[in-house]
């Protein structure tokens, strides 16, 4: 049994994993920050782990997450980086730029879904990140966007008249021309970020050359499904991505 710790920027997600063997079958718990970890790992503390993974994109607070882990299970976590096996050629300068998180979404992509196709990995979280893996185990690159929550806040504190969009509030009918502000903002985030998804998509498949055949989109993240309720654009919308990832590099590296 391996426990696996996703540490982004907005919440913190923690998997328990009774077999990695099996793919998904991952139990998932949500804390907004650091200090309810401990209430996590007092609810599964019957259990006895093997190994505790952490996929962080906050490096300041390694130190303190590594210690409460010590304290609670007696355990140092392994932390995702690239010097792990992943199954994965990186073509990336310096390799020791790659989020832990993006490393993950690439693991499980090339592993669970078709190998002879390239796979378009967008997450959308704090940032709005594709990734690009090849139908060779190659990661390619790919881009980094504002999330749509940092969109909103930054131009809600620049601007004295706007406010930030309630997140919680969405139609599925969303219009594209807003009758008051508040409609106006939403569709600027809404069908902008669709737009930029549909565009990126695009243009990546044209600069790789690529027919909609060759390759397969995949989302995820907490707004992949607000992106695709208006146009359909992911193939697949994958929730768990990062953990399942954690728990493919767990299996490289046990040995």
């Amino acid at each position: 049994m391996i426990l696996l710790i996703d540490i982004g920027n907005s919440r913190i997600k923690i998997g328990l994993c009774k077999n990695p063997n099996i793919r998904n079958d991952i139990n998932v718990f949500y804390c907004e920050n650091i200090n309810k970890i401990n209430s996590i790992l007092e609810k599964i503390d019957q259990y006895e782990f093997d190994t505790v993974l952490v996929s962080s994109v906050v490096p300041e607070i390694n130190n303190k997450v590594t210690q409460i882990i010590k304290d609670s299970l007696t355990i140092t976590p392994t932390f995702i980086n690239s010097d792990l096996i992943t199954g994965i050629k990186f073509n990336y300068s310096p390799l020791s730029d790659i989020g832990p998180d993006r490393i993950a979404d690439c693991v499980a992509a090339n592993n669970n879904y078709d190998k002879d196709k390239f796979k378009i990995v967008v997450d959308f979280g704090t940032a709005t990140v594709f990734e690009v893996i090849s139908n060779n185990s190659e990661f390619l690159g790919g881009s980094i966007f504002p999330g749509l929550e940092v969109a909103s806040k930054a131009l809600a504190s620049r601007a004295s008249l706007l406010n930030e969009i309630n997140f919680d509030n969405w139609s599925n009918d969303q219009k594209v021309i807003g009758n008051t502000t508040e409609e106006a903002l939403k569709s600027s985030i809404y069908w902008g970020y669709i737009s930029l998804t549909e565009g990126i998509i695009r243009r990546i498949a044209k600069e790789l050359k690529l027919n909609k055949n060759e390759y397969i989109i995949i989302g995820t993240g907490g707004f992949a499904e607000i992106i695709n309720n208006q146009i359909p654009i992911f193939d697949k919308i994958d929730q768990n991505l990062t953990l399942d990832g954690m728990r493919i590099i767990y299996n490289l590296n046990k040995k």
